[in-house]
C-alpha cells in the first residue's frame, strides 16, 4: 500500500557480531577465494570455474581463522535469536495484562502513521514524509476514514497531495487494500498456533518463506488496531521465525524509543526489516528498514525508511 513495499543501527559493541557483520565476513571469504570481489564471483560462478589457491600452511591458517569467525558468527546469530525470543515472549505476557484503548459509541480509534519513505527513480532515492490517519469507528462494520498527506507526492485517487477517503472495512483503495487485512477473530490466541496459521498461508511470495511470514505478521501488527490477545499471540509467533533478532533503544521517527524486532534477508543482499515495539504493551510504535549493501544511494547498514505509529481515541473523524 505504500512505497516501502516497492522497494541495527544502535549497536552494542560488547555483543557478538551482528548478522550484517557475518554477511560481510562471508563476502570477504568469497572474495579471498576468488581473488576478486564477492559480488562478481557470485554473478560469474556459473560462467567460469573458480580456481582455488594451492593450500599452503599459511593458507590453511587463514582458512581455519575464517572458519572460526563463521562458527562464532553462527553462535552469535543463535544468541541474538534467543534474546529476541525472550523479548517477544516477555512482551506477549505483558500485552495480555494491557487494557486496550476502546472507542465509545460516537468515537473513533485512530491509528496515526508518520512515515519517512523514499521516492526513487533512476537517479536514486530521496526521503518523503507522509501522514496517514486511519479512523476506525466503534462499530468496525461502519464506515472508516483515511486522512493522508502524501508530502511531495500526489494522491492515488486525486491529483492533490492531501486526500480524505471513506470506506467500509478500511478498504480505502479497493477490496484488496484493506488497512486491516485480516479478521482479528481468525487469529489463534496461542503463539504456536498463530505461527502455524501464518505459515500455512504461504503461497510462494517474497524472497523466502521466513521473510513472507515475518512481513505478513508485522503487516497485521503495524495497523495499530490489533486487540491485545491477538497481538500477544502474533508477538509469540514472531519469536518462532528463524533469524529474528532484537535491538534495544531504537527511536521511531518521532523520537519514541522501543525495542526493534527484525530479520536480515540474505536474498535481498542482507536488507533488514524491523518493527519497533513498546515491550510493556506489545504495541508497534514504528517500523525501520536498514540497507544490507550499497544500493540506490544508501551505504551499508544505513536507514532506508523510518516511521512512527501512535494509537489514540478521538471524538471526530475528518
Amino acid at each position: 500500500m505504500d512505497e516501502l513495499t516497492l522497494l541495527r543501527n544502535t549497536r552494542d559493541d560488547s555483543r557478538e557480531p551482528s548478522p550484517t557483520a557475518l554477511a560481510a565476513g562471508r563476502a570477504a571469504l568469497l572474495g579471498h577465494i576468488a581473488d576478486g570481489d564477492a559480488t562478481h564471483a557470485v554473478a560469474q560462478q556459473q560462467k567460469k570455474r573458480l580456481w582455488l589457491p594451492r593450500l599452503t600452511w599459511a593458507a590453511a591458517g587463514v582458512a581455519a581463522t575464517m572458519t572460526c569467525v563463521l562458527v562464532a558468527g553462527n553462535v552469535s546469530l543463535s544468541a541474538q535469536s534467543a534474546y529476541a525470543s525472550d523479548v517477544l515472549r516477555s512482551a506477549a505476557t505483558q500485552t495480555i495484562q494491557y487494557a486496550d484503548l476502546v472507542a465509545g459509541s460516537d468515537q473513533f480509534l485512530r491509528s496515526r502513521t508518520h512515515a519517512r519513505w523514499g521516492i526513487c527513480d533512476n537517479s536514486g532515492c530521496e526521503p518523503n514524509d507522509q501522514i496517514l490517519d486511519v479512523y476506525m469507528p466503534a462499530d468496525p462494520g461502519a464506515e472508516w476514514t483515511l486522512y493522508r498527506d502524501w508530502g511531495s507526492m500526489r494522491g492515488v485517487l486525486t491529483s492533490e497531495s492531501i486526500e480524505t477517503i471513506r470506506a467500509v472495512d478500511g478498504q480505502f483503495y479497493g477490496p484488496d487494500s484493506s488497512w486491516v487485512n485480516v479478521d482479528y477473530a481468525d487469529i489463534p490466541l496461542d503463539g504456536i498456533a498463530a505461527y502455524e496459521w501464518i505459515n500455512a498461508q504461504y503461497n510462494g511470495g517474497s524472497a523466502s518463506r521466513d521473510e513472507d511470514n515475518f512481513v505478513r505478521i508485522t503487516d497485521i501488527l503495524r495497523s495499530g488496531l490489533v486487540p491485545a490477545p491477538q497481538r500477544a499471540a502474533l508477538l509469540d509467533a514472531l519469536s518462532r521465525i528463524p533469524g529474528v533478532s532484537a535491538t534495544d533503544n531504537v527511536a521511531n521517527l518521532d523520537g519514541v524509543t522501543g525495542i526493534a524486532i527484525g530479520r536480515n534477508e540474505m536474498l535481498r543482499a542482507g536488507q533488514r526489516q524491523e518493527i519497533i515495539i513498546d515491550p510493556d504493551t506489545g504495541l508497534v510504535t514504528g517500523e525501520r528498514a536498514m540497507s544490507g549493501a550499497t544500493v540506490f544511494g544508501w551505504g551499508l547498514n544505513e536507514e532506508m525508511s523510518l516511521t512512527a505509529i501512535e494509537t489514540t481515541v478521538v471524538d471526530t473523524a475528518p
